[in-house]
């Protein structure tokens, strides 16, 4: 199961000013000495912003940790969780340093890192927040006795448009060599949110972030989980409580989803919402969370189903059978009527050959 960012406290904060390269080459950043003070109010919307992109059902990926020498941001990460207060504030700006040597495009926006040190889950793990935000321009409002102002403010952050950051969290999951020098991996649960990912852009602007600078790279398994989602889906269609017809389209929904859709990954609340009957939708996440398949988004790689993918298969109680390509399948195949006793069909094309 993934890590659930749920009771979320922030403990340190400080932000640090990233910039793009020019025509001479990178930029160094603008690093703060002092930490970040903010209101319990603003604190308590931050930790429920973050939150919520990284919590149960949400869009983030859990990775894998692939870069962990002492230039890494694995290493530096699990220092500042290691060490104290002082520490933090005096060393956080290696991160900074590390995203300009990974920010190699003129094209990629500046902005703010925002590092924070706090805890998270049910036992309180110890977590480093790499808080990549974008700023963008908006208006503050102000009611007087007589009037409405609007002050116009140019660099605003962490806004509710999710498209505006990337996060990187490292999770401390053990502390077996916390007594260590160099932390082990082992001990660590890497996650990220990073919408370019959601969006199909999945090349060097959504690399540049979580493998360059955060040096993560998208799980080995992914293609065993993706083959898991199509098995237990299926299994869940099979078995539901849903008309003959309903469980037609919902088999027809899932090979949309995993083959025709271009979003590189999946989810199961989001299969969920777009395809799955308004009755049987809670019935289908929790049999997917009995299966132990993740709430969040997982990167799809179809290698492993494939061949499956390509024909879907008609199995009826009198031992025929009716294949087809997959992709055309509601084309070629129509279901005319269903009763206990009978199919109606009609299938495009005519007789050719007999076996």
């Amino acid at each position: 199961m993934s890590f659930i960012f749920d009771n979320l406290t922030f403990n340190e904060i400080i932000l640090h000013n990233v910039y793009p390269p020019n025509d001479d080459g990178a930029v160094k950043p603008f690093i703060s000495k002092k930490l970040t003070k903010l209101s319990p109010e603003a604190e308590s919307k931050l930790e429920v912003r973050i939150s919520k992109v990284l919590g149960h059902d949400s869009q983030s990926l859990e990775m894998e940790i692939a870069q962990t020498s002492k230039t890494s941001c694995f290493y530096q990460a699990s220092q500042l969780i290691s060490n104290d207060t002082e520490y933090f504030k005096e060393n956080s700006g290696e991160i900074a340093n590390l995203h300009t040597a990974a920010h190699t495009n003129k094209s990629w926006p500046g902005g703010t890192l925002v590092v924070i040190r706090g805890t998270a889950g049910a036992s309180n793990k110890r977590c480093l927040f790499i808080i990549k935000a974008e700023p963008q321009s908006g208006f503050k409002e102000e009611v007087t006795q007589d009037e409405i102002l609007l002050e116009y403010i140019e660099n605003l952050i962490l806004t509710p448009q999710a498209r505006l950051y990337k996060v990187g969290v490292f999770v401390e999951n053990t502390q077996h060599s916390e007594d260590s020098e160099e932390r082990s991996v082992e001990d660590f649960i890497a996650t990220i949110f990073d919408s370019n990912i959601k969006a199909q852009d999945d090349s060097t602007a959504a690399q540049y972030f979580y493998s360059n600078f955060l040096g993560l790279k998208i799980p080995e398994n992914s293609q065993q989980r993706t083959r898991d989602f199509h098995k237990f889906t299926k299994e869940f269609v099979d078995t539901a409580d849903m008309s003959d017809e309903e469980k037609l389209d919902s088999h027809q929904a899932l090979y949309t989803y995993l083959k025709t859709d271009q979003s590189t990954t999946i989810q199961t609340s989001e299969f969920a919402e777009k395809y799955i009957a308004e009755d049987s939708k809670d019935d289908y996440l929790y049999y997917m969370e009995k299966k132990n398949f993740p709430t969040t988004a997982v990167v799809k790689d179809i290698k492993l189903i494939s061949k499956k993918l390509r024909q879907r298969k008609v199995n009826f109680s009198s031992n025929v059978k009716i294949i087809a390509p997959a992709d055309k399948f509601n084309e070629v195949v129509n279901v005319v009527e269903i009763n206990d006793e009978s199919t109606t069909l009609t299938i495009q094309g005519h007789l050719t050959t007999q076996d």
